[in-house]
Parts: C-alpha cells; sequence; structure tokens
C-alpha cells in the first residue's frame, strides 16, 4: 500500500511538525568517536534522531525517526566528544541536526569553551531558510565553523568531497573568527569539485560499517576484495550501513 506522504519539491512533509526537545537535551541516534571523512581532519560524528524529509535514497533512512537512540543531556554529550582524543573537530549529522537546534546550539557552545575543536553540521535545509529564522536557528548557526547546506538530490549524485550531490554547499568560517555572520562564504573550487570518493571502513560490533558516500561500486569492489582473502560479508543492509554524512 503506498502512502502519500504530501513532500514539497525539498522532500520536506507538509504540515509536520518536529518534536520539542528543548534545550537540556538531544535525541542522539548514534555516536562515532573518529571519522576521517565527515569534514576536514579526524572528526568525532553525532548524528542526531529525527528528519522530516524524505530525500530518495538517502544514506541514513534509519534516523528518519524522532525517536531513534537515545535522549542525551546536553552536558553529558558535549563531555563525551570532550573526552575523544585526537580529534579535529565535532560534526553533526542525522537525521536532521537544525530539528535540534536549541539544545546542540549549547552543545557547541560547551565544546568550544573548553577546547580548540572545530564544529560542522549537515542540514537538508538551505542556509538561507535557515537564516530567516534567527529565534529558532540563530545560536546554531553562529556556532558553526562549517554548515553543509541542501537536501541530497539522487539525480546529482556524485563523488564530491564531503557531499553527496552536486547541490548541496561548503559553507566555511575562518576559524577564530568571531564575528557573528550568518552568510558563512561558499568554499569553491578544485577542492570540491574533484573526484574525491572518500570511504572509511570501520567494525561497529558485528557489523561492518562503510562511512563517507560509498556508491555500489565501492560495495562490490570492497566484498570482491575481502572474498579474495577467504572473507564472506552478510547481506548488504543499505540503510545500516552507508554514510555518516547525508
Amino acid at each position: 500500500m503506498e502512502i502519500d506522504l504530501k513532500l514539497d519539491s525539498t522532500y520536506l512533509i507538509k504540515d509536520s511538525e518536529a518534536p520539542d526537545f528543548g534545550d537540556a537535551h538531544v535525541q542522539v541516534a548514534k555516536f562515532q568517536p573518529m571519522s576521517y571523512v565527515a569534514g576536514p581532519g579526524c572528526r568525532c560524528v553525532v548524528w542526531v534522531a529525527g528528519c522530516r524529509r524524505r530525500c530518495p535514497g538517502c544514506f541514513q533512512s534509519q534516523f528518519f525517526d524522532f525517536a531513534a537512540g537515545e535522549l542525551t543531556a546536553v552536558e553529558a554529550l558535549a563531555n563525551r566528544i570532550l573526552e575523544v582524543e585526537g580529534i579535529e573537530g565535532v560534526t553533526f549529522s542525522g537525521g536532521e541536526p537544525f530539528e535540534q537546534s536549541a539544545a546542540l546550539s549549547r552543545v557547541c557552545e560547551i565544546v568550544k569553551r573548553e577546547s580548540n575543536l572545530t564544529t560542522l553540521a549537515y542540514t537538508g535545509y538551505r542556509a538561507e531558510a535557515l537564516a530567516s529564522d534567527l529565534p529558532k536557528h540563530g545560536a546554531f548557526l553562529n556556532s558553526l565553523d562549517i554548515l553543509i547546506d541542501g537536501a541530497y538530490e539522487q539525480h546529482l549524485a556524485g563523488r564530491y568531497l564531503w557531499r553527496g550531490s552536486s547541490n548541496q554547499k561548503v559553507r566555511m568560517r575562518d576559524v577564530g573568527d568571531e564575528q557573528a555572520d550568518l552568510e558563512l562564504p561558499l568554499l569553491e573550487g578544485d577542492v570540491l569539485n574533484a573526484n574525491a570518493p572518500e570511504v572509511q571502513v570501520a567494525v561497529d560490533d558485528e557489523t561492518l560499517v562503510l562511512t563517507g558516500f560509498p556508491d555500489d561500486d565501492v560495495d562490490d569492489a570492497l566484498r570482491r576484495s575481502l572474498l579474495k582473502r577467504g572473507v564472506i560479508l552478510g547481506p548488504q543492509q543499505r540503510s545500516s550501513k552507508r554514510g555518516p554524512t547525508r
């Protein structure tokens, strides 16, 4: 049976509201201490739960549910990030981080006060839409060093640095710039347009996890390589194995 989700042109469900998590807790779907494919350098990645979009081909559809994962106190999440050694920053993905703007802005405030870590967030919204609602999103926007915005567009998918599709934009603030600048400048040029299919392979319990933006060719090549070494992987579960980012 088909269900009409009543999506707008950006895959956002119409007439729907996200739960109000307040500013004291974050619904955390998944936490990865170290990643080399979710932004510059080695970064901790926090996937938050819940997204009102249904972008076709989304790498993390298992995080659409706002009840996924665990409700975590802001201070506890910030401390967990700060306890990870050897990282250069923290990346917030999901799900949709800007559905939990208030709490994540507080997480960033603590992290920046106690460390030199940079902050990055992915969002399916456009930066202009977020900046149009400053009472809700302004604090979180101003706490970010890097914003990667735009819905995942399957027909524009490609091997792009830190992104899944070419319509998504990378906006980077100069680290150390104290000026509140919601118009984060676009990072453009060869560094973003180069063929850069960064993929990280990790083992989570008994599951082999590919993070980054692994396409089917990468998955097939990995399986063939492991098979030559006598390692047989179980059935592919795309939604649970792919991508820390959009």
